[in-house]
């Protein structure tokens, strides 16, 4: 064979299943115009479609920051991902047997079952095909995909339908990242989920950048409330609270509930009850998105009463009253209702 033919055969090279690449994206395209229809056809399935995603994604940014987290969404997160799920894809035996241990690691997320079930099958692919390395990536290509499908299940919630539209999602997913690092190498399939993280990071930074500039205000005679979402946590800042310490000014850092439970410990004492007591018992549920205060009291003695009224108006918080008749006390228990997410699915 002279040097054209070798040239012609090269250009002319089989590329390996791609029926995966086209029934992958198949599916795709068709389970995200699903999850579309359902959630316009829901309005009030936004939490269903990304509520565990997106809890998982804000509580890190709240950890660490935005763009690190829209970093890692964008770029880390896929390139650790691909070496995880599809390093066998170059059809070598060591890469096979490391690709195993990494996927049995990320099963371990769902149950200690799964890893050995992940192992048990690999090896038995390794072994069975070690002689035929076509029929060995195919096997390897439906095991991975199904394997990262599946480790992807906290990406949902308990909703049935939603769960195995996700899973079916990241199935066909899991097959053209398959076919692309097969025919091409890891670098193709690593781009391409980087494009398909990047759609989702990219918007969900920006919206969270704009977050930092949003606020809710409450102003009437009595007072002047401004409440600005704080992404990021700082210990720091709680140090230097300051709340109705006979000042018509104050600055407040934490949860809504948090700042109405205080509100609600001076109403308690201007009515003569001491909190706490067997009278009243105060339960706050606390947790993110933590804001700043900055209140501003027009006239005296303070009505912390109305500052309650407004903001459960306003939908900062939700008071919930309950009678413990083993204790005998009024439980009052403050909810942080406010939620300035972006929502996303």
């Amino acid at each position: 064979m002279n040097n054209s033919e070798n040239l012609t055969a090269s250009v002319r090279k089989p590329r390996l299943f791609r029926w995966a690449l086209w029934w992958g994206l198949g599916i795709v395209v068709a389970c995200l115009a699903i999850l579309l229809g359902y959630a316009i056809a829901n309005p009030e399935s936004a939490n269903e479609l990304s509520g565990p995603l997106m809890n998982q994604v804000y509580a890190m940014i709240y950890q660490f920051g935005i763009w690190p987290i829209m970093l890692y969404i964008g770029l880390l997160g896929p390139i650790v991902e691909e070496l995880s799920f599809r390093l066998w894809g170059n059809g070598k035996p060591w890469t096979g047997i490391v690709s195993l241990v990494l996927m049995a690691l990320w099963s371990l997320n769902v149950g200690w079952w799964l890893p050995l079930l992940v192992v048990a099958c690999g090896v038995t692919i390794l072994m069975v095909f070690r002689d035929d390395k076509t029929k060995r990536l195919f096997a390897l290509m439906l095991l991975s995909s199904v394997i990262f499908a599946v480790a992807h299940l906290g990406n949902y919630d308990g909703n049935k339908f939603i769960v195995i539209v996700g899973v079916v999602h990241k199935l066909g997913f899991g097959l053209v990242a398959s076919y692309l690092v097969i025919n091409h190498n890891l670098l193709w399939s690593m781009g391409f989920h980087a494009l398909n993280n990047g759609i989702l990071a990219i918007p969900l930074g920006l919206a969270f950048g704009q977050l930092g500039n949003s606020a809710v205000t409450i102003e009437n005679g009595y007072f002047q409330l401004e409440v600005r979402p704080v992404l990021v946590h700082n210990d720091s800042i709680c140090e230097e609270n300051r709340f109705f310490f006979d000042t018509d000014t104050n600055y407040y850092f934490g949860s809504t509930a948090s700042f109405a439970e205080q509100a609600l410990y001076y109403e308690a004492g201007q009515k003569g009850i001491v909190p706490n007591s067997d009278t009243v018992k105060f339960v706050t549920e606390r947790g993110y998105p933590n804001c700043s205060f900055q209140l501003i009291y027009k006239t005296q003695p303070y009505n912390h009463h109305a500052l309650l009224v407004a903001m459960e108006k306003t939908g900062l918080i939700d008071i919930d009253t309950t009678y413990d008749s083993d204790s005998h006390t009024t439980v009052l228990n403050i909810k942080s209702t406010y939620d300035p997410l972006p929502k996303g699915d």
